[in-house]
C-alpha cells in the first residue's frame, strides 16, 4: 500500500496511557468469523501494464522470462489457449512488441555488434541484436527501441548515429526496420518454417519463422520483410515468389501472429524473441517444474505461476497469475518484517487479502499491480516462514461492513494517529476507518541514535551522529552548547541519516568544535526531517498539482488547516489556499514528503525588533539582510546561512534567500491499519482480531462468502 503520514506527538508515556486507554475501551462484542471461504484460486497481478497517459503506467520494451525448471508455451485469445511449444530449462524466451525499431548496425561481424550494442545501453534499455541467416552468411542486427511510429523510430536512428553507435563493418545502410511483411506458408511444423525462412535468408530476403493461430490450433508460416509501411509489399511479393516462397500473400491488417527472431544480445545465452503485433492474443509462459519463472526487467525476480505477455496501447503487457494466497504469502513478506510478531503478520495478511478482492478487476486486464499503488508484490524472494504463516493462520479470512468487503488500505507509519479520511484524506465517510484514534507508530526509532543539527565555523550547518561529538562544557556566545569532535572524519550531512553515495557536507576533525542548534531522532518512518528547499523548488512542484497556477515567485508557504489528527489539509502560498485536490495530494505537491502530518519552517522569513521596539517582518533577499558588528557599523549578510534567537532564546538556522524546511512523524496517508502500529500492539500482547477491530471499526472478519 502507498505508505502513511504524520505530526508531532506527546511524550511517550502520554501516548502509550491514551493508546492503552482506547484499546481497552475497545467493544466488547466478538468479531465474527464464519466458514466457507470465497476466496478465488487465483489472481493476476501486472507487473508491466500501460493504461493511458494520466493512468497507470510501467513500460517496459523487452519481457526476458527463464526458469530453471524450463517453461512450456501457450497461445492464449479470446475463445481458447493452445500449447505451442517449450524453453529448455536455463534458457531465455524474449518477448517484444512487432512495430517500429532502429537498425543501428548490420554486420556479419558480432564483436562490432556487441560493442555497438554497449554503447546504446549506456543510455537504454532497449538496445537487443538479432541473429539470421541472409545471402549465404550469419548476419547480426543492433536495433534499438520499439516505437509506435516511424517517426520515432527515424528520430531514434538519428540520436544513435551522431553518438557513433554503429560504427564497424556494415553490410547496409542504418535504416527503420518496421512490421509490414508478406507471409508464406503454412507448414506441418516450426522446423519446417525455420528450414525454408534459412532458405529464403540466403536468396537474400530477411525471413523469420512465425506463429499463428487457426481454428483453436497454432500454424506455422514465414514472414518476410521488416518494411516500414505497405507500399513495399507488392513488389517484395513478387521478389519472394521469385526465389520459391509458395503461397505468398500479404496479410489483413489486425491478423494475430508471433515473430520468432533468434536473439544474440547475451553472447553465451542465445534465445528465441516473440514478437507480437498490437492486439488481442496473448503468450502465457508456465513453469514446466516446480521452479517459478523469472522476469529480467522487473529486478530479476522469480515469481510463481505463469506469466502472460500481450500488448495493450501500443505497449507490452506483462501479467503473473498466481495462486491467491501464494500472492499474499509475496506482499505479506513486504509489506512487513520478517522478524515482527505473528499477530502483526496475521493483521496484515488479513487486510492485504481483503483490499486485493476489493479491487476488482481493477486494472483492466488485470486485478491489481506489484506496486505500492496496489500492494507491494515481489515474487518469491520476498516471502519468509513468518510471512507464511500469517496468511495461511487466516486462510480465507476477510473484513466486511454490511455483508460487503471494505477498502482495506493501510500505511507505513501513522505518525503516532491514524487520519480522518473523510476530512483530511480523500473524503468520503468509510464509516469502517477508526477516525484519528491513537498509534504505537514509534518503532522505527527505537535503538538507533539521535543526530544534533550543528553549525559550522564555515557558517554552513547540518547533522552530525551523536556518538561522533560530546560535549565540551562549554557555551557559544549565544549560550548554545558547544559539542567537541571525537575521532577525525567526523561526517556532517544535509539529514540526519546515512544513505549510500551520499557525500557529506562536510568532515570533522577530532578537537573541532561546532555550535549545537538542537537534537533530532535519526531520519525515519516516524520521524523526519528533509532537508531545505529553495522557493524555485518548491515552485515547481506546487504548480505540478495546482489546479490554479501559483504566479511566482513564491513568497510565503504556510500551514493554513489542520484536520482533526493534526494532519495538513491546506496550505497558502503568498497568502492563498493551493487547491491541490484531496488532502493527500498534499504529499506530491511539496516535492513528496513522506506524510500530511508536517509542518513547515521558513529558514528566510524573520520577524526583528526595532531600535524604537516594534517588530517587522522581513524575507531574506540574499544581500538585503543587514547587522550592526561591535564597531557599530552595519554591514551586509552576503553569505547564504544566518544564525538568529529566537522567542525562546534559542539559536535558529536560517537562510539569506529564502528557504524552506518540512518535518513531520508518519509515512504514507495514515488511512486504515498503521502497520508499525500493528507491530507495537502485537509486542504489547494484542491479537490480530483486536488489532483489526481497531484500526477497521465496525469491521467484521468473515470467512463466508460476501455480497
Amino acid at each position: 500500500m502507498i505508505p502513511s503520514a504524520t505530526g508531532k506527538t506527546r511524550s511517550a508515556r502520554l501516548l502509550l496511557f491514551a493508546f492503552l486507554s482506547a484499546v481497552l475501551a475497545l467493544s466488547s462484542s466478538p468479531i465474527v468469523v464464519r466458514a466457507a471461504s470465497a476466496i478465488p484460486d487465483t489472481i493476476r497481478v501486472a507487473l508491466f501494464l500501460n493504461l493511458g497517459a494520466g493512468k497507470y503506467q510501467a513500460i517496459t520494451q523487452t519481457a526476458t522470462l527463464s526458469s530453471e525448471g524450463g517453461m512450456n508455451l501457450v497461445w492464449c485469445d479470446a475463445q481458447t489457449s493452445t500449447p505451442f511449444g517449450s524453453v529448455p530449462a536455463g534458457q531465455t524466451a524474449v518477448f517484444t512488441m512487432d512495430v517500429y525499431r532502429a537498425l543501428v548496425l548490420e554486420t556479419a561481424d558480432y564483436k562490432a555488434a556487441a560493442a555497438s550494442l554497449k554503447k546504446i545501453q549506456a543510455s537504454s534499455n532497449a538496445g537487443a541484436i538479432v541473429q539470421l541467416d541472409k545471402s549465404g552468411q550469419t548476419v547480426y542486427q543492433v536495433t534499438e527501441g520499439a516505437y509506435s511510429s516511424v517517426a520515432g523510430a527515424n528520430a531514434a536512428l538519428a540520436k544513435w548515429t551522431s553518438a557513433g553507435a554503429g560504427t564497424g563493418p556494415a553490410l547496409s545502410k542504418a535504416r527503420v526496420l518496421g512490421p509490414w511483411a508478406v507471409e508464406t506458408g503454412s507448414y506441418a511444423s516450426l522446423a519446417e518454417a525455420q528450414a525454408d525462412a534459412d532458405r529464403l535468408g540466403s536468396a537474400g530476403l530477411e525471413a523469420f519463422a512465425a506463429l499463428k493461430p487457426l481454428s483453436g490450433a497454432v500454424q506455422y508460416v514465414v514472414r518476410i520483410g521488416q518494411e516500414q509501411d505497405a507500399s513495399k509489399l507488392g513488389a517484395l511479393r513478387q521478389t519472394a515468389a521469385a526465389a520459391g516462397a509458395a503461397n505468398v500473400r500479404v496479410p489483413e491488417a489486425g491478423e494475430s501472429y508471433a515473430t520468432l527472431r533468434q536473439t544474440a544480445t547475451q553472447a553465451d545465452s542465445a534465445g528465441t524473441m516473440y514478437a507480437l503485433p498490437a492486439g488481442a492474443s496473448s503468450i502465457r509462459a508456465e513453469p514446466a517444474g516446480a521452479e517459478g519463472i523469472l522476469l529480467s526487467e522487473r529486478s530479476k525476480r522469480t515469481y510463481r505461476g505463469s506469466m502472460e505477455i500481450g500488448t495493450l496501447n501500443q505497449s507490452l503487457s506483462v501479467v503473473n497469475e498466481v495462486g491467491f494466497e501464494q500472492y499474499l504469502y509475496s506482499v505479506v513478506g513486504v509489506e512487513v518484517g520478517a522478524s515482527w510478531p505473528l499477530e502483526a503478520q496475521k493483521a496484515q495478511a488479513v487486510a492485504a487479502r481483503t483490499y486485493a478482492l476489493f479491487a476488482g478487476m481493477g486494472f483492466q486486464i488485470a486485478n491489481v499491480v506489484d506496486t505500492t499503488v496496489s500492494q507491494a508484490y515481489y515474487g518469491i524472494g520476498s516471502e519468509n516462514p513468518n510471512s507464511t504463516a500469517g496468511v495461511d493462520a487466516t486462510a480465507g479470512e476477510v473484513l466486511t461492513s454490511g455483508g460487503k468487503l471494505i477498502n482495506a488500505v493501510f500505511s507505513a507509519n501513522a505518525g503516532g494517529i491514524t487520519a480522518d479520511n473523510n476530512l483530511e484524506i480523500w473524503g468520503g465517510e468509510n464509516a469502517y476507518y477508526a477516525p484519528a484514534v491513537k498509534s504505537p507508530d514509534e518503532g522505527p526509532q527505537q535503538g538507533k541514535l539521535d543526530w544534533h543539527h550543528v553549525a559550522l565555523s564555515s557558517g554552513a550547518n547540518g547533522y552530525v551522529r551523536s556518538d561522533l561529538v560530546e560535549d565540551s562544557g562549554r557555551k557559544h556566545d549565544s549560550g548554545a552548547k558547544l559539542l567537541k569532535v571525537i575521532g577525525d572524519g567526523a561526517a556532517v550531512r544535509p539529514k540526519p541519516r546515512i544513505v549510500d553515495k551520499e557525500e557529506p557536507l562536510a568532515r570533522l576533525n577530532a578537537g573541532e568544535l561546532v555550535v549545537e542548534l538542537k537534537r533530532v531522532p535519526e531520519y525515519n518512518d516516524f520521524s523526519w526531517i528533509e532537508a531545505p528547499m529553495t522557493a524555485d523548488q518548491l515552485l515547481e512542484a506546487l504548480n505540478k498539482r495546482a489546479k490554479t497556477p501559483i504566479a511566482g515567485p513564491l513568497r510565503t508557504l504556510e500551514v493554513s488547516k489542520r484536520g482533526p489528527s493534526g494532519r495538513v489539509t491546506e496550505v497558502k502560498a503568498n497568502g492563498t489556499a493551493v487547491n491541490v485536490g484531496v488532502g493527500d495530494n498534499l504529499r506530491s505537491a511539496l516535492g513528496g514528503v513522506k506524510s500530511t502530518l508536517f509542518s513547515i519552517e521558513e529558514t528566510g522569513r524573520f520577524t526583528i525588533i526595532g531600535g524604537d521596539g516594534k517588530t517587522r517582518e522581513v524575507a531574506g533577499q540574499g544581500g538585503a539582510l543587514q547587522v550592526v558588528g561591535a564597531d557599530g557599523k552595519p554591514r551586509a549578510l552576503t553569505g547564504p546561512n544566518v544564525y538568529v534567537m529566537d522567542g525562546d532564546g534559542g539559536l535558529r538556522a536560517g537562510t539569506t534567500a529564502l528557504g524552506f524546511v518540512i518535518s513531520g512523524n508518519g509515512y504514507g496517508h495514515g488511512v486504515g491499519m498503521s502497520q508499525w502500529g500493528a507491530r507495537g500492539m502485537a509486542e504489547q500482547g494484542y491479537d490480530y482480531q483486536y488489532i483489526l477491530q481497531y484500526y477497521y471499526q465496525n469491521a467484521t472478519i468473515e470467512k463466508d462468502a460476501w455480497g
